[in-house]
């Protein structure tokens, strides 16, 4: 086997006993170096960045065949090794690396991979997973119930009615269905009335439960829905990883910081050229998914109980230092068959019931209740405790404005590094207050005041992202590459990305500033 430091994957190949070892050592070189062999000449390509073919194995049989055996067409596993530096620390170039050309053979599927500690630790996965979730919700000691708001086209009054019914009856987690595609104002609508009837209902059961809406827009506007969401005070989202992309999930968990319940829509398709615990466990689990929804044995998609618990354990599995995420099974589960799902997924799944919750009773609050009692009868220690998560923010920040703006609440910062070092391009004289967007306001850009005292001036760097600078005191000169302007309080000045730039103080007062920036950012360049 390769050496620890190595990213291995494994395959499942369809081929000739005396034609697999050609065929794993094509998939090694199209992953990696997509030349022919006679190609690769240079001993650095060679040796760090070529494929390497580790054993190939028969699935009749876990004992490694020679190179050279006969037979015909039958099931085999190969397992090559990467470097891990191949993988650039970034999920897309990962999945790109273990299946991306080779995606495209009919007889190969990606079946597992290994990460090495060091390639591991790029992804932060799930920012809640299981002990996260219990917290928002107070649930220790059983599995959560959930459930769906369908069908599509009720009115919104409608889905609050059932939102709010749920949690009357003692559910816990109560999510859009993933169908449910409006424009942004009916997204708006849904959310909020959603949100009154759950928060009307905690308040008379003393319970915390969740409301998760649906993300599902176009990817300009996807922020501007996960924005709501924020502002509203709500604490996860429903989203499809494989509709919206992978990396993308991965992205928005890392910007937002909100439970992301996996939905498995379109799934389908990558499983069809991978396992189904490789996308529902460790994919998703990258991708930054606290709960991973996944059709149950029991259910009308057809999944067996051997691959379900696959997918649960992989959810569990050691993955680097990611926290492990919930499964939630889903897909038909009834009633009677309660007792048998708490048996087979424990006390860490949240158990996904939708027609079956909604047609069990006349209203929605007795049906819940049917189905929380019999999941409390499978554990009876279990207890719910008041969430002992802290209320989210509602963003609101008051800065009052000091002499020498100075502002209550903020305190000044270096400009920079206490020293300008090889790295860092010289400045003088520059200090730094940062006003709103590092201190958790829900903001797309940060807004901060830099003061240059007299004869001092900033770096002369560029960014890839935009700036707005505004004037505040005193006079100072913007130097860019090809024109000087002088700032005075209100003048406003847009730096386009990659703009070389430089603020200078030639006069005997400060100079002070406004400056607005992406939050998310890229650090100086030096010009």
């Amino acid at each position: 086997m390769s050496e620890s430091g190595r990213i291995v994957a494994t395959y499942e190949v369809q081929a000739r006993r005396d034609e697999v070892a050609d065929l794993a050592r094509r998939i090694a070189y199209e992953q990696t170096v997509e030349v022919p062999p006679s190609l690769v000449t240079d001993p650095v390509v060679r040796d760090r960045v070529l494929g390497r073919v580790e054993t190939v194995s028969s699935l009749e049989s876990t004992v490694p065949e020679p190179v050279g055996s006969h037979s015909s067409d039958a099931s085999h596993r190969v397992t090559i090794s990467y470097a891990g530096e191949l993988a650039s620390g970034q999920l897309p170039q990962l999945l790109n690396l273990l299946y991306g050309n080779v995606s495209i053979y009919p007889s190969v599927r990606l079946v597992d991979f290994t990460l090495p500690p060091p390639v591991a630790s790029a992804f932060a996965g799930p920012r809640f997973g299981i002990e996260g979730l219990r917290r928002l919700t107070g649930v220790r000691g059983r599995p959560l119930l959930a459930t769906a708001l369908k069908p599509r086209g009720l009115p919104v009054a409608e889905y609050a009615r059932l939102a709010g019914g749920f949690a009357l009856g003692g559910g816990d987690l109560v999510k859009d269905d993933q169908n449910l595609v409006t424009d942004f104002e009916g997204f708006r609508e849904r959310v909020l009335r959603c949100r009154d009837a759950v928060e009307d209902a905690n308040a008379r059961t003393g319970r915390s439960c969740l409301y998760f809406p649906l993300v599902s827009a176009p990817l300009e506007s996807v922020d501007l829905h996960f924005d709501l969401v924020r502002a509203a005070g709500l604490r996860g989202v429903l989203l499809c990883p494989a509709v919206l992309g992978l990396d993308t999930a991965r992205s928005l968990a890392a910007r937002h910081g909100l439970v992301q319940m996996g939905h498995p829509s379109l799934t389908g398709g990558l499983a069809r050229g991978m396992s189904l615990p490789l996308v529902f466990g460790t994919l998703f689990r990258l991708a930054g998914v606290d709960v991973s929804v996944f059709p149950d044995a029991s259910g009308r998609f057809g999944f067996d109980r051997e691959t379900c618990g696959a997918i649960r354990d992989r959810l569990a599995a050691p993955l680097g230092g990611l926290a492990p995420a919930w499964p939630c099974p889903a897909g038909g589960l009834q009633l009677d068959g309660i007792g048998g799902t708490c048996a087979e997924y424990g006390a860490d799944a949240v158990l996904l019931v939708g027609g079956a919750l909604l047609g069990h009773a006349p209203r929605i609050e007795d049906g819940t209740r049917a189905f929380a009692e019999r999941v409390a009868e499978c554990f009876p220690a279990h207890r719910v405790e008041p969430s002992d998560a802290e209320e989210p923010s509602d963003g609101f920040s008051y800065l009052p404005f000091r002499a020498e703006f100075e502002w209550g609440g903020r305190e000044s910062s270096p400009y920079k590094s206490a020293a300008p070092d090889s790295r860092v391009p010289p400045f003088r004289g520059v200090r730094r207050v940062e006003l709103v967007g590092r201190s958790g306001e829900p903001s797309r850009s940060d807004l901060r005041y830099f003061e240059v005292e007299a004869g001092g001036h900033t770096s002369r760097e560029r960014h890839v992202h935009p700036h707005i600078i505004i004037g505040a005191r005193g006079e100072g000169r913007l130097v860019t590459e090809d024109r000087e302007v002088v700032v005075k309080p209100n003048d406003v000045a847009f730096l386009p990305p990659l703009a070389t730039h430089q603020l200078r103080n030639e006069t005997g007062e400060p100079f002070g500033f406004y400056c607005i920036v992406d939050h998310d950012r890229d650090r100086p360049l030096p010009a």
